[in-house]
């Protein structure tokens, strides 16, 4: 087996910095409000013109919804096999450096920066959920490829039967549906009065509501987001196992089939489930009640293996010599998590009532002016941080949080650096 390169692999970070772009497409869409309304609430309140807006929508569903966290889900597995590998090698000898250790402090950290970032400020978070499901990836990293492999299409399957199941047997009636939106809409027009009028007290406030909605419409569906986020950790993990970014001269030509394959398939059940943007019904009369199972079920299909061909043509794209814009996009990526804590306080500052306002008062054509204003912010200020430090602050305040810092450990420390300058004089 070769020893993975301990050092920075240059496609990851450009990957994660464009990925920070694609989250940010689609968390503006909140703060713009088009998330929370259907398309006819869109029309009635005047807030886009059916023309514009279902096209639009249509593509940003199509090609942004769902892929870029996932993107993230599989860095985030690669990652963590990536530093394990660096810890070990890091703590050989040394009993006070224990891997394992490190990396469920990490965890422990992430999810304290998580839970304070989605329940006071972006209900939206990812961070909470990356960590709880982290933990799996201990169990994983101590089991053969083999086995990990065998645990995707069991997840796959527990969603699907867990989908279809509700569907038979608790069929929702067109009474139920329309009092249940209903009672969602007096919800979503209150959070639409708050975003756009309320204080930052009160804005803050709803944050713990939103998250509440997101696990309870989660878990109507067999939580499908995070089986596909525990699908891309273990894809991650295993392609840390084969050493795939290292040695990608010997998969580029399978794997660039293996997309081409899979792209079309997946374009397909994408656009079944960006459907009713279109305001338009897949199948006619009394069917139309199982509408939302294959509207779910091809979302929830389509979304890991967009991912997949998102992953294989953006590693061979970016796997060669560094141009300037790669680098510029990948010093980004080494700053992921400041740039994804920094995006929220930028639409903070740009959307809410409190600040700038802007929340429905743009289309959501116009709602990629901040996406590329607040991105190229980003990357300017990504590249220029990088210059006089190593890593961004969030990152360092993460490292300085879960690594140990103990007498033990500097002395380890120094003994090493004594041993390398001994034998350098030598």
């Amino acid at each position: 087996m070769i020893a993975p390169d301990s050092r920075r692999i240059h496609s990851i970070d450009v990957i994660r910095g464009l990925a920070l772009f694609g989250i940010l497409v689609m968390n503006i869409q909140t703060y713009t409000l088009f998330a929370f309304l259907r398309p006819e609430q869109v029309y009635a309140l005047h807030l886009d013109v059916p023309e514009i807006y279902a096209p639009v929508q249509f593509f940003i569903h199509l090609f942004f919804k769902g892929q870029f966290y996932t993107i993230y889900s599989f860095l985030f597995g690669i990652g963590f096999y990536l530093m394990m590998h660096k810890n070990r090698n890091k703590g050989v000898g040394n009993p006070a450096w224990n891997s394992n250790k490190i990396f469920r402090r990490r965890l422990w950290v992430l999810l304290g920066f998580g839970i304070v970032h989605a329940f006071f400020f972006w209900f939206g978070d990812i961070l909470h959920k990356y960590a709880l499901m982290g933990f799996t990836l201990l169990y994983f990293n101590k089991k053969p490829i083999s086995t990990i492999i065998k645990w995707i299409p069991g997840l796959i399957t527990f969603v699907i039967l867990f989908q279809i199941t509700s569907t038979i047997f608790s069929p929702a009636t067109t009474e139920s549906v329309a009092a249940g939106q209903q009672e969602m809409d007096k919800i979503i027009m209150e959070v639409v009065n708050t975003w756009q009028n309320g204080s930052l007290p009160e804005v803050m406030s709803l944050q713990k509501l939103g998250v509440a909605m997101l696990y309870f419409v989660g878990a109507e569906k067999g939580m499908p987001g995070f089986v596909h986020y525990e699908i891309m950790f273990l894809l991650g993990l295993i392609a840390g196992r084969i050493h795939f970014f290292q040695h990608l001269k010997t998969f580029k030509t399978a794997f660039t089939r293996v997309a081409w394959q899979i792209l079309p398939f997946a374009l397909i059940l994408k656009g079944i489930s960006c459907i009713p943007v279109l305001s338009q019904h897949l199948l006619p009369g009394d069917l139309q009640k199982f509408e939302s199972l294959i509207y779910s079920l091809s979302e929830f299909m389509a979304i890991p293996l967009l991912t997949i061909v998102y992953l294989i043509f953006l590693t061979i794209r970016f796997s060669g010599t560094p141009s300037n814009f790669s680098v510029w996009i990948a010093n980004t990526g080494r700053m992921g998590l400041t740039n994804y804590l920094a995006q929220t306080l930028f639409c903070m500052l740009v959307f809410y009532g409190y600040a700038g306002g802007l929340a429905g008062k743009l289309t959501l054509l116009e709602s990629f002016i901040p996406v590329f204003l607040i991105y190229s912010f980003q990357v300017f200020y990504s590249n220029m941080w990088l210059k006089y430090y190593s890593t961004g602050p969030m990152e360092g305040l993460w490292r300085r949080m879960a690594y140990p810092k103990n007498k033990k450990l500097e002395e380890f420390n120094k003994h090493i650096a004594n041993m390398q300058q001994s034998k350098m004089i030598k």
